[in-house]
């Protein structure tokens, strides 16, 4: 019997920055897969009414969420080899800003319009995942936190967003997300490794272990081993030196709801290192 992609897997998990997920890239396609069908699913079924409810993001409206999620596909189709973004983007990226600019491009587009345009590149994002898994460059790319990364890396990045706006949008609306474990796994372990990053542009790289309530493995460790970041699971569980609940804390490290030391109910160093992703990205 073959290993599922997003089923639970007692040994050790990997997520590193220059060498990808344990397994191969398997996993982060799989959970792209879910998180994308589901999406699409929940967007075709909204009310007219529903396009215009608020979400978390304070200047977005749940249309122009679902907008962003369209730009930053077709960013990832982009960067995987596919057609250009039909939109200008500037460099450097400016998280408060390159965001908003690049809505203007679609400024008066329609939900049913927004939607087609997601589900077309949703397909292509598929295919072109596919042949790259296939391929499995070895070379690092630049990935989006200033740091080199595998390419399967880099499109979790695409995926974690995705992953945090649905959760934008649905807990604005009083409804509580779900996804299948495995998603849940390479979301919150990239989450993790997103928030060690800026740490590493100089040099003060994290070490640590979280205990995360509800996560599908209990513990995971932060650490770098020759300038690559990596998050494990632990198992089996033992204790850490953090703990919160899952939702709250990858909430926090990405810059809503309450500062980490709220959330890790902790002022040690290390949590100021996970804090600057907040600092940067808000």
């Amino acid at each position: 019997m073959g290993h599922d992609p997003l089923g639970h897997d007692p040994s050790p998990v990997v997520l590193g920055e220059r060498e990808g997920m344990t397994g191969g890239p398997g996993a982060v396609l799989a959970a792209f897969r879910s998180q994308r069908r589901r999406f699409l699913a929940t967007v075709a079924a909204w009310e007219p009414s529903a396009w215009h409810a608020p979400t978390r993001c304070a200047l977005w409206s749940a249309h122009d969420v679902v907008r962003h999620v369209r730009d930053v596909a077709a960013l990832h189709v982009a960067r995987l080899g596919g057609p250009p973004a039909p939109f200008e983007v500037k460099e450097p990226f400016s998280p408060p800003t390159s965001p908003l600019e690049w809505l203007t491009a679609s400024a008066g587009q329609t939900p049913r319009e927004t939607l087609r345009e997601l589900r077309l590149l949703v397909e292509e994002e598929a295919r072109l995942l596919e042949h790259r898994a296939d391929v499995d460059p070895p070379r690092p790319v630049a990935g989006q936190l200033r740091r080199q990364v595998h390419w399967s890396v880099a499109s979790a990045h695409t995926l974690w967003d995705a992953w945090m706006h649905e959760r934008d949008i649905l807990l604005a609306m009083g409804r509580e997300p779900s996804c299948p474990e495995g998603e849940f796994r390479v979301a919150l372990m990239y989450g993790l490794l997103a928030a060690a990053a800026p740490g590493g542009w100089e040099g003060r790289y994290v070490h640590t272990t979280v205990a995360l309530e509800g996560s599908p493995d209990g513990v995971y460790e932060i650490t770098h081993v020759d300038d690559s970041i990596r998050v494990t699971t632990v198992s089996p569980p033992n204790g850490a030196e953090l703990s919160g609940p899952a939702g709250e804390v990858l909430d926090s490290l990405a810059g809503r709801g309450p500062l980490p030391r709220e959330v890790f109910a902790s002022s040690a160093a290390v949590v100021d290192r996970l804090t600057v992703l907040r600092e940067v990205a808000t």
